[in-house]
């Protein structure tokens, strides 16, 4: 019976196909890792930006007769933020990061809503505190984001501190 594979030919062909295969892979892992990178400076991005709405809201005098106006006006963009980074596309290197965007999403756009109707012809404390109860939770959400984030890198992220009293 005649061989149809000498040893050599095997040789020749599985170091063929491992060679080809070896730069598929590290495309492969070449894509996840830019993937990782542009994820973690589009959120290295949101913080910054909601580093900047918080300092914008602070420095607002209360006294104005703007204030209210440009409250709601930073709040709206804030709230457009939210949605944006709800939208990223989460690496699975970051469990549960999707659904805690999605939520940190809903509550933003949801307590912006309620401020709009607390603040709009008569000032309703009672759905500014609803309005700040969702702030809150959005912002929860993102803590725990962060928190996700920085097991993964924890130099690689900036710090973002919830606000005591963005709104007020």
């Amino acid at each position: 019976m005649k061989l149809l594979w000498t040893k050599e030919k095997f040789l020749r062909r599985v170091s063929a196909a491992v060679f080809c295969l070896i730069p598929a892979l590290l495309l492969t892992g070449c894509k996840e890792r830019e993937e990782l990178a542009a994820y973690r400076a589009d959120m290295e991005q949101f913080y910054e930006n909601v580093k900047s709405f918080d300092s914008s809201i602070n420095a607002l005098d209360p006294q104005s007769e703007t204030a209210v106006e440009e409250l709601l006006a930073l709040l709206d963009s804030m709230a457009q933020s939210f949605s944006w980074m709800a939208d990223l596309e989460v690496p699975e290197d970051f469990p549960g990061v999707e659904q805690l965007a999605d939520e940190a999403g809903e509550y933003m756009t949801q307590a912006v809503t309620y401020y709009h109707q607390a603040f709009g012809a008569e000032y309703d404390p009672a759905l500014a505190d609803t309005a700040k109860q969702h702030y809150d939770l959005a912002n929860e959400r993102i803590q725990y984001i962060l928190s996700i984030l920085r097991r993964d890198a924890p130099d690689a992220l900036g710090t973002y501190e919830q606000p005591e009293s963005a709104n007020e």
